[in-house]
């Protein structure tokens, strides 16, 4: 049993040493999160009636319970809890999932590890190191965030509580991370496997809520909503961090039984065997692509039809008890919207459009996968050239958002349309507000692409960074931490959002800029050479 876990300690300093800047980073923009909101939150809120008053607005504006959290209390600590319970949580999920499966099922999938397995290395050591990293990644997040609070006049329960809970998401996610890194063979599809299912069932929980009591139960089955009902500076209950602890050692023990009986390089889903012929359409670059990316693409059909056709549905009715709210008028005014409906349904796009978004780069990204693998250049030895070889995956970095975002109007239009008994102007309506964005995700696959061209080893980290950096800078700019100006710079969301008012010359720039990019990109990869 011992000899598993031979070279543990080797591959942490391994890991550590190559992953050091993003872990870093990860932690940091994790912290800002929440540090950030805390340091202003008194100057927000620096009245009772003022902390009160948010207090009914989050209570008045289901959008707030949905997507963010619940706030239980009208305590500076608890404002600042829902502030940043949805940001923290969901980050920290993200880097843990994304940092577990790099370092595992990656490492096998380019055949690192069956290169480190030829030295002194127990069969269970790579795993154990990555769990290792980012759970003690996860305890530094805990401590540093109940420090940071505390020196910024918290109590000191209410900031160790809120610092598990960011610690836990981390272990939740990791011990999601182990399982589907043993199920699956392909590194993706093991990183969404572990954070979908995290991001999906925080709107469970938010649903739970919106729900009242008649859905309070519905809460208590998902981790999101045992972390929200710690209730962090309001009266906290610590007995929820044994659920979240039961949680990490029943997926754990199953990742590490999983791996002790699964072949190397190989998953416990089988894949199954092709066809002996392969068919004529493989015989063009695109007809490559397709068999490559087509599984990916349906089954984020399927995710965003099975959220946005049920969300188009319910959402307007649901919004009934609360259209005459002076909050959710306020805001319906803000973004320059029609209704409270159509505020909704703003505020609901501007979050998908994100996973819409790393999916447009990660269909790019595979041209890079495509030359670290040695794959592209067994294509290019036949009579392809490099610019039919990119233009085949960045088809589909382009194509399937517009068809995802195209589905998700449809889907809305026809919900609200069956509801509202105007089918013909909810789909116009919906349509034009979820087309409008495809300029700002085609901006970030063209910074994906010409990173791919001009730098090639570092194009992943610079395709998941622009993206990274829109989201972030949007969350700290509406903490009122940095400046309106900062958000409009650096991100391309902000340009396409009703409540800036873009116009058709907007659109129009942020295509152009686009297709400069896309140039870049491939006037880089024409030049320089193909690493793998």
């Amino acid at each position: 049993m011992k000899k598993d876990f031979i070279g543990t300690s080797g591959l942490i300093r391994l890991i550590l040493r190559r992953d050091r800047i993003l872990l870093l980073i990860w932690i940091l923009v994790t912290l800002g999160i929440i540090l950030g909101s805390a340091s202003s939150i008194d100057s927000v809120y620096p009245t009772v009636e003022a902390r009160y008053e948010r207090f009914d607005q989050v209570m008045n504006i289901p959008m707030l319970v949905l997507f963010q959290s619940r706030a239980f209390d009208a305590t500076l600590g608890a404002l600042a809890t829902q502030q940043t319970f949805a940001g923290a949580t969901i980050l920290a999920a993200l880097g843990s999932a994304l940092f577990l499966v790099r370092n595992t099922r990656k490492e096998e999938q380019t055949g690192r590890r069956e290169l480190i397995g030829s030295t002194v290395v127990g069969r269970h050591a790579p795993l154990t190191a990555a769990l290792a990293v980012v759970l003690g990644s996860g305890m530094i997040l805990t401590l540093i965030t109940a420090l940071g609070l505390i020196g910024f006049g918290f109590s000191m329960a209410g900031s160790l509580a809120l610092g598990l809970v960011v610690g836990s998401a981390v272990g939740i996610s990791a011990s999601m991370a182990a399982v589907a890194a043993q199920l699956t063979e392909n590194a993706s599809v093991a990183s969404i496997s572990a954070f979908g299912p995290f991001y999906c069932l925080h709107f469970v929980r938010g649903i739970s809520n919106m729900g009242g009591e008649s859905l309070a139960w519905l809460g208590w089955l998902v981790p999101n909503g045992w972390l929200e009902n710690v209730r962090p500076f309001a009266s906290e209950r610590w007995w929820i961090f044994g659920l979240v602890a039961i949680w990490v050692f029943v997926l754990l023990k199953l990742a590490f039984k999983l791996s002790a009986i699964r072949d190397l390089g190989a998953g416990m889903i089988p894949v199954g065997n092709g066809p002996a012929i392969a068919p004529s359409g493989l015989r063009s670059p695109m007809g490559l692509a397709w068999r490559l990316q087509r599984r990916m693409l349906f089954f984020w059909i399927g995710l965003v039809t099975f959220i946005s056709l049920p969300t188009g549905l319910v959402g307007p009715k649901g919004l009934q008890e609360y259209a005459q709210g002076e909050w959710i008028q306020e805001y319906a005014a803000t973004l320059n919207v029609a209704s409270p409906a159509d505020a909704f349904f703003t505020y609901l796009l501007f979050v998908m459009v994100f996973p819409i978004a790393m999916y447009a780069i990660m269909a790019t990204l595979r041209m890079r996968s495509d030359e670290v693998d040695g794959s592209a250049e067994m294509i290019l030895t036949t009579a392809v050239n490099r610019w039919q070889w990119a233009a085949s995956h960045l088809t589909f970095g382009l194509v399937a958002p517009v068809i995802l975002l195209i589905i998700m109007g449809l889907s809305f239009g026809i919900g609200s349309g069956i509801q509202s008994g105007d089918l013909s102007g909810d789909l116009t309506r919906m349509l034009t507000l979820t087309t409008s964005l495809i300029p700002a995700v085609w901006v970030i696959v063209g910074i994906t692409m010409a990173a791919i061209g001009l730098f090639g080893r570092g194009s992943t980290v610079v395709g998941w960074t622009s993206l990274a950096v829109g989201i972030v800078t949007e969350i700290v700019v509406k903490m009122g931490l940095l400046p309106e100006w900062l958000f409009l710079t650096l991100s391309p969301f902000p340009h396409v959002n009703p409540y800036y008012q873009p116009t058709a010359t907007t659109l129009l720039v942020l295509t152009f800029l686009s297709a400069i990019l896309i140039s870049t990109g491939f006037y880089g990869l024409r030049r320089r050479d193909l690493t793998n």
